[in-house]
């Protein structure tokens, strides 16, 4: 029999605030305060993951194991909204350093020298063959390495929790359930730290960034940090406390979704729900509400038509004259 219990209770809780999101975001594109082709798209993408995660939980926490399949997509749909995020942060701080850097440049993500569709199409190619091993032909681009890393830890994930479904958690000690679960701890415990690493890395970037942006403005008499990489900055705690638990949750077992001990009769316990939702869910929808207030932050930032006027103006006053990195 369904009941409404405390997991659909908190799952509701939390789709409430991501369709806040939601509705604001696409209040957003219709005013075309957000357009399409921008780093927003991206967050967009997560918080829609993250919709139809929390529908699944609330279906889930209703439900209880009479349709597992719900559960399943739960699962599913939460590692890849924590993957995208990840994506969205260095997103975001890449578009700060197009729009302020004096070279709007990234030194993340540099210009391509060949913008032409067939270096594109060559380039996604490339990516897509090779794989990981692109990397060795992008070694001057930061933000490939990171994509190719995060892809790899995301496969590594999803393959831990998919390698666990025929296991038989009603005899957790027999030798397959335990290989099983030996092998899903070791690729979803490397998987989540290189989220880890990444997260890290993030908040390095984000520390040299401001680093420069004091010293040029040291140069302009001036000490005050853009508010955006301050925004930034605050949202690298909640993504790195949400990195850590997905590391514990995968290597200790008390916190592992395949634990029977934190399951009863009708889905988690109530110790289970308390910490998946405060480390695992809220950490995301905070450091998607800091990443969406950016906005308010950057509204006096030069537009992409301003910077393209700029750089006219500059190759006339200077021809041939290259770009010095930032």
């Amino acid at each position: 029999m369904a009941h409404f219990t405390g997991e659909a209770g908190a799952a509701l809780v939390f789709l409430i605030g991501y369709s806040l999101i939601f509705g604001w975001m696409v209040y957003c594109y219709v005013t075309h305060r957000f357009k399409w082709r921008s780093r927003y798209s991206l967050l967009f993408f997560h918080v829609t993951i993250r919709v139809a995660s929390q529908g699944c939980g609330i279906a889930f926490g209703i439900l209880g194991f009479s349709n597992t399949d719900v559960f399943l997509a739960y699962l599913i749909l939460g590692a890849e909204g924590y993957f995208t995020l990840v994506l969205c942060a260095f997103r975001f701080l890449i578009s700060w350093h197009q729009h302020n850097l004096p070279s709007h440049e990234s030194w993340l993500e540099p210009r391509m020298k060949d913008t032409s569709a067939k270096a594109r199409w060559r380039k996604a190619l490339t990516l897509l063959v090779l794989g990981p091993l692109a990397v060795f032909f992008y070694l001057r681009e930061p933000m490939t390495i990171v994509h190719c890393l995060l892809i790899l830890a995301n496969v590594a994930i999803i393959f831990g929790g998919s390698y666990l479904a025929g296991a038989d958690f009603t005899d957790v000690n027999s030798q397959d359930t335990r290989n099983r679960l030996n092998i899903a701890k070791i690729t979803r415990t490397a998987g989540q730290s290189v989220f880890l690493a990444c997260n890290f890395m993030l908040l390095v970037v984000i520390l040299v960034t401001i680093r420069n942006e004091r010293r040029r403005n040291r140069n302009r008499k001036s000490s005050k940090t853009h508010s955006t990489l301050i925004l930034l900055l605050v949202a690298w705690f909640p993504l790195i406390v949400r990195g850590i638990f997905g590391v514990l949750q995968s290597a200790v077992w008390s916190l592992s979704y395949y634990n029977p001990e934190n399951y009863d009769s009708t889905g988690f316990t109530a110790r289970f729900t308390a910490i998946e939702y405060v480390l695992g869910v809220f950490t995301e929808w905070l450091a998607c509400l800091l990443l969406n207030a950016t906005f308010f932050t950057s509204r006096n930032d030069p537009s992409k038509g301003e910077i393209a006027a700029e750089e006219m103006k500059r190759s006339n006053r200077e021809p041939g004259r290259d770009q010095i990195p930032v």
